[in-house]
């Protein structure tokens, strides 16, 4: 876990790094882009002094477009959750009526033991019910590879939610913003 964690916490940075880089550059042309309201044109002769809040609106966007990444993975997982469930319901169910064919097949092979009823028939009924039984428990070990995929599926995504919560935090927090302000003197120095 403290593994996740530090590798986690190091993408984080990395990202922070990445976007306190470029973002700012090229923040208000994605926001642009994405809202397409305003002449791109117009905007890049605006001063730089001038731009207000422009960054700090387009680090909200970002922040939002994050939060519904994560709402919709949350949705997904919910899904994967209720499906598992499903799949759990079918196993339990498939595991009830093969008892209940043991317990038919126990006293069909009781039957016959005493010498009851036709051997021939009780034969048939036997061979018949174990049949079933061995079909019932073919497609209860397909429902259960199903549910391991599933809850893999899960578990992968539950890791994909945490690291999308720890960007968000990121984001939300403005590390990549601060980070931005006070590397890009550096960065305007070296070029």
């Amino acid at each position: 876990m403290r593994r996740l964690l530090v590798l986690s916490l190091v993408i984080a940075v990395a990202f922070s790094l990445l976007v306190s880089c470029e973002t700012t550059r090229s923040l208000t042309s994605k926001v642009g882009s994405i809202t397409s309201r305003v002449d791109e044109d117009v905007f890049a002769q605006v001063p730089e002094q001038e731009r207000g809040d422009v960054d700090k609106a387009a680090l909200a966007l970002m922040v939002s477009e994050e939060k519904v990444k994560l709402a919709e993975m949350k949705t997904e997982l919910a899904n994967l959750q209720k499906k598992c469930a499903g799949y759990e319901e079918d196993v339990a169910k498939r595991l009830q009526k093969e008892a209940a064919l043991g317990v038919d097949i126990a006293k069909l092979e009781a039957i016959d033991k005493a010498g009851l009823g036709d051997k021939d028939d009780n034969t048939r009924k036997i061979a018949n019910l174990k049949s079933k039984k061995l079909e019932s428990e073919a497609q209860r070990v397909k429902i259960e590879a199903q549910q391991a995929t599933a809850k893999r599926q899960m578990r992968d995504l539950t890791k994909q939610i945490e690291e999308q919560a720890q960007k968000m935090e990121v984001l939300a927090t403005g590390k990549g913003q601060k980070e931005k302000e006070t590397e890009s003197p550096e960065i305007g120095e070296g070029e």
